[in-house]
C-alpha cells in the first residue's frame, strides 16, 4: 500500500527539458579534494561518495568540479581534474554510471577563480578582468583581450562535448561568488571601459560567450544550471534586478535551471554565501523567492545555504519560494537524508553542525565530518567492518557524544547495551550548547544523539557512579570507556582563588543565574575561551576579555566560521588582548605580560578558565580488566573536538 508522503511537494517529480526528476532536492557542489591525489579523473573514493548520494536519494548530484584554468600552477590542494583528456573519460564513465544506477541525474560542475595560459613560449600569462595585481598571492596579471575571452569560452564548449561524451546530464556553470564569469557582472567589481565593461549589456558579453560557446557545441544534449550571486552585498553592486534581467535574456536559449547563492569573495561576505552557525537555516532563500517572482522569468529556481531541516525545505518549495533545494554540507553530512525523509524517518537524519570541517582541505589529511563518522570512507568500510561473530553485553562508560556513538553504533551491530552516565543527564560536553543561542546547531546534534540511543533501545543508567566493581553487576564482554576529560588548570599563582571558575562551570552557574559579577576575564582564547566569551557578552550581558597567549584567538577554527565568530565578538563588545600571557590571578583581576615584556592589569570580578582539556586517561584505563574486549575512546584517550570523539567511538564499537 502506497504510504502518505509528509513532504509531497518536496518529493513531486519536476520535469526539465527533456530530463525528469524524481523529487526537488539536488546536492550542491563542494569538492571533495581529499579523496584525490594526483590522478586527473575521479578516484575509486571519490565514485563511492557521489553515488552514495544517489542511493540517498537526491534527484541530482553535482560532481565538484572542473577547473577552467588549466594553466594555473600545480596546486598540492585541490583535485586535479582534466575531463579534456580521453584517457581520463572512462573513469568520469564509471562515475556516471555509478550515479545512474540508484535513478538520480548527475551535473559537471564548471568553475574558475582565475585564468592561465601558457605561450608559445612557455610563460605562463595570468588573466583578470581588470588586469590588476591580485592582492592575495601578489601575482601580476593582463586584463584579458577578446581573443583570450574568446578561448575560454571554448574551452568551457569543449567542457560540455566532454561531459556529455563521459554521460553527465547537466552542466553547471558557476557564475557566482566573485569568480572571473561573476567578476565581468559586477558594476562595483569591473573597471572595464572597453565591450566588456561599463553598461549592463556590456558586463554580461562574456557569460553570454560562454552559454553560446556550450549551445553551438553540444546543442540541447546537456541541461545548463547557472550559479548566480543573487545579490553581491556591495553597495551600488549587483542585485536581484539585475540577476533577474540576466536571466530573461539568457533562459531557455541558454539557462535551464537559475541556481540564486548569495555574496561574493571580495567584500566579506562569505559566512553569508556559506551561511555560519550564527545565521538562521535558509537565510538566502529571500533572494530565490525574489528572483522567482521577478517579471518575465519562466525557468525553475533553485535555493541553497545552509539547508538541511526537511519540514522548511518542504514550506520554501510548497510556498512557492524555490523549486528546487540544494544542499552541500547537509548531503555531505548526511547523504541518505532525502531517502530518510521520503521514508518518515527524518528523526534518524544526521543534522550538519555548521562546523566546516568537510571544507577545511588545506590543514587536513583527511576528508571528514564531525557529526557522521562514514563519511569519506565510503569506499574503506565495507571491507574494514566485518559481521559480528557473537551477541555480546556491551557496557559504555560516559553519556557524552563519544559514549552515545559506541552505544548506537553497538546496538546497531546487534549487541545489548548499557550506557552508564555519573550526571543525571546525557551530553557531556555538549550540554552548553542548550543555553547559547548561536550553537543551535550542535544543540541540534546533541539532542539526535540523546533521542537516537532511546530510541535504540539502550539500556541508558544516569547518576551512575562507574568503577570496576559496580560494573561487574552487568557482566560485560565488552567495555568501551568514554569518559571524557576535564578542565586543565594551569600552575598561576592565585587560581585557587573564589573567583576562578572553569569555561564548563561558567555554563552551569549561569544556567542557575548565580554567575555574579560584570566584569569578566577569560584565560585563554581558543575557540571554547572565545564561544565562552561570547555566551557571557551576548547572553549574559556581561562585559568580558579574552586574554591569550597566541598571535591569535581561535586559530584552530576554520577560516570562514572563524571570521564570523570574530565579528560577533565585536559586536558583542568583546575584547582580546593576544600576546598576553597571565602571571598571576588577583582580588582585582588578571595580572599579564604583554607583547612588549611589560605588565598590565585586566580588571575582572570573575576569572573564567579555558585553558584546555586533560584527558582522564589514568581513570579509563581503570577499566580494562573489567572485560575480555576493552576499549577507551574520545576525550579520555586525546581531548580534542566531537570529530574525534565520534570517530573513535564509531571504529572501536564496529570491531566488536
Amino acid at each position: 500500500m502506497k504510504s502518505k508522503n509528509n513532504y509531497p511537494h518536496l518529493f513531486s517529480p519536476i520535469e526539465i527539458g527533456d530530463v525528469t526528476f524524481k523529487n526537488r532536492i539536488w546536492t550542491a557542489p563542494a569538492g571533495v579534494h581529499l579523496l584525490y591525489g594526483a590522478e586527473e579523473y575521479p578516484s575509486d573514493a571519490a565514485i563511492a561518495y557521489y553515488a552514495d548520494k544517489a542511493v540517498g536519494g537526491s534527484a541530482c548530484v553535482a560532481y565538484s568540479c572542473q577547473n577552467m584554468d588549466i594553466g594555473r600552477h600545480d596546486d598540492p590542494i585541490h583535485a586535479n581534474d582534466n575531463i579534456f583528456g580521453e584517457q581520463n573519460h572512462r573513469f568520469y564513465r564509471r562515475l556516471t554510471d555509478a550515479v545512474h544506477f540508484y535513478g538520480a541525474k548527475i551535473s559537471l560542475e564548471l568553475l574558475g577563480f582565475a585564468y592561465h595560459e601558457i605561450d608559445g613560449e612557455g610563460n605562463r600569462i595570468n588573466y583578470s578582468v581588470n588586469g590588476d595585481t591580485d592582492p592575495e598571492s601578489g601575482e601580476e596579471s593582463v586584463r584579458f583581450t577578446k581573443d583570450a575571452l574568446e578561448r575560454l569560452a571554448g574551452l568551457y564548449a569543449d567542457a560540455a562535448e566532454a561531459a556529455v561524451i563521459c554521460g553527465f546530464d547537466l552542466l553547471l556553470i558557476h557564475g557566482g561568488h566573485g569568480l572571473i564569469l561573476s567578476q565581468f557582472l559586477s558594476p562595483v567589481f569591473n573597471m572595464r571601459t572597453d565591450e566588456f565593461g561599463g553598461s549592463f549589456e556590456n558586463r554580461i558579453r562574456f557569460p553570454l560567450m560562454v552559454l553560446e560557446a556550450i549551445r553551438s557545441r553540444v546543442g540541447r544534449k546537456l541541461l545548463i544550471e547557472y550559479r548566480i550571486s543573487g545579490s553581491e552585498f556591495a553597495e551600488g553592486g549587483w542585485d536581484t534586478d539585475d540577476c533577474a534581467a540576466f536571466l530573461r535574456l539568457t533562459q531557455k536559449k541558454y539557462i535551464d535551471i537559475a541556481h540564486i547563492s548569495a555574496g561574493s569573495i571580495f567584500n566579506g561576505t562569505e559566512h553569508i554565501m556559506h551561511p555560519t552557525g550564527f545565521l538562521p537555516s535558509g537565510c538566502n532563500v529571500y533572494l530565490a523567492d525574489a528572483v522567482r517572482h521577478a517579471e518575465g522569468i519562466e525557468i525553475p529556481v533553485l535555493t541553497l545555504g545552509g539547508l538541511g531541516e526537511p519540514s522548511q525545505m518542504e514550506e520554501i518549495i510548497s510556498s512557492g519560494k524555490a523549486d528546487i533545494i540544494a544542499m552541500a554540507r547537509g548531503t555531505i553530512c548526511d547523504a541518505h537524508l532525502p531517502e530518510k525523509a521520503r521514508l518518515h524517518k527524518s528523526e534518524e537524519i544526521i543534522p550538519c553542525m555548521k562546523c566546516f570541517h568537510c571544507l577545511d582541505y588545506a590543514r587536513n589529511t583527511a576528508f571528514a565530518c564531525s557529526a557522521n563518522p562514514r563519511v569519506g570512507r565510503e569506499s574503506t568500510l565495507p571491507a574494514l567492518i566485518k559481521p559480528p561473530k557473537e551477541k555480546k553485553r556491551v557496557v559504555v562508560i560516559g553519556g557524552g557524544p563519544a559514549g552515545m556513538q559506541a552505544a548506537l553504533t553497538a546496538t546497531s551491530r546487534g549487541h545489548d547495551v548499557i550506557l552508564l552516565e555519573r550526571s543525571d543527564r546525557l551530553g557531556g560536553k555538549l550540554v552548553f550548547s542548550e543555553q547559547s543561542e548561536f550553537k543551535s546547531d550542535l544543540n541540534r546534534y546533541l539532542n539526535f544523539l540523546i533521542a537516537g540511543v532511546q530510541r535504540a533501545g539502550v539500556d541508558i543508567r544516569t547518576d551512575f557512579e562507574a568503577d570496576t566493581v559496580t560494573i561487574e553487576q552487568f557482566e560485560p564482554d565488552a567495555v568501551i570507556a568514554a569518559i571524557g576529560a576535564e578542565a586543565n588548570i594551569p600552575d598561576i599563582p592565585g587560581i585557587d582563588r573564589q573567583n576562578v571558575i572553569t569555561a564548563e562551570a561558567c555554563y552551569q552557574t549561569g544556567k542557575a543565574g548565580t554567575l555574579t559579577g560584570q566584569r569578566f576575564a577569560v584565560l585563554g582564547g581558543g575557540l571554547v575561551g572565545c564561544e565562552t566569551a561570547l555566551y557571557l557578552a551576548k547572553t549574559l550581558k556581561k562585559d568580558v576579555v579574552i586574554a591569550e597567549m597566541t598571535d591569535e584567538v581561535a586559530s584552530e577554527e576554520f577560516w570562514l566560521p572563524r571570521y564570523a565568530l570574530l565579528l560577533e565578538l565585536e559586536a558583542a563588545g568583546v575584547n582580546c588582548y593576544t600576546k598576553s600571557c597571565c602571571k598571576e590571578i588577583t582580588d582585582v583581576g588578571l595580572i599579564c605580560i604583554g607583547a612588549d615584556g611589560e605588565a598590565f592589569t585586566i580588571e575582572a570580578d570573575t576569572i573564567v578558565l579555558s585553558a584546555g582539556m586533560k584527558p582522564r586517561q589514568r581513570e579509563a584505563e581503570s577499566f580494562r580488566e573489567a572485560a575480555f574486549d576493552f576499549a577507551a575512546v574520545g576525550d579520555c584517550v586525546r581531548a580534542a573536538n566531537v570529530r574525534t570523539a565520534v570517530r573513535t567511538a564509531f571504529d572501536a564499537a564496529s570491531q566488536l
